[in-house]
């Protein structure tokens, strides 16, 4: 797998220049992926080598490959997915990236698709998914309110039985269309 580590960023809000540390942040989440997955990454970053993941060595599992600028990101991706060979699959934000991987028969994966695998595997500590490991929670994960409410077993629903509202009666024909639409009081 071939991960934009600029996209992955720039999805997340970051703008302009990235500090190291999120740069890092970003690597050692894939860190995890891979280790969870059990899966190859090489992740493309944009600028200079860090000196915690030197260009073309791996960082915790994760091959990280360095572009000079941000325009040549895309070919440092296509290179990573060539070496890759057939288990190549691009992660990024770029579509005319995209149709040419697509071209070659490489498998894309949007960064919005990625970014839930990347969540998920839960950095709840820092960063900006807050406490909870990310925004997307499930429904059963109300964050720990009323935890016990849908954890009793409440057994059958018991079976109701269908009541028909009792039709209004028939008034007097005498009576004028507004008392018809008032109630009134005997």
């Amino acid at each position: 797998m071939v991960v934009s580590i600029d996209a992955i960023l720039k999805s997340k809000g970051a703008r302009g220049n990235v500090a190291p540390r999120q740069q890092l942040q970003v690597l050692r989440a894939l860190s995890r992926v891979a280790q969870r997955e059990k899966m190859n990454i090489t992740a493309v970053v944009a600028g200079k080598p860090l000196n915690k993941a030197p260009h073309n060595k791996k960082l915790d599992g994760v091959r990280v490959r360095y572009a000079k600028t941000a325009d040549k990101v895309g070919a440092q991706l296509i290179k990573s997915l060539k070496q890759a060979g057939s288990a190549g699959v691009l992660v990024t934000e770029d579509v005319a990236l995209e149709k040419k991987a697509l071209r070659r028969g490489t498998d894309t994966l949007r960064i919005s698709t990625f970014r839930k695998l990347l969540d998920d595997g839960g950095d709840t500590g820092g960063g900006q998914g807050g406490g909870q490991g990310g925004g997307n929670r499930d429904r059963n994960n109300n964050g720990g309110r009323n935890s016990n409410r849908r954890d009793r077993d409440r057994g059958p629903r018991p079976e109701r039985k269908k009541q028909r509202q009792p039709k209004p009666e028939k008034r007097n024909e005498e009576q004028d269309e507004i008392s018809q639409m008032i109630d009134l009081v005997d």
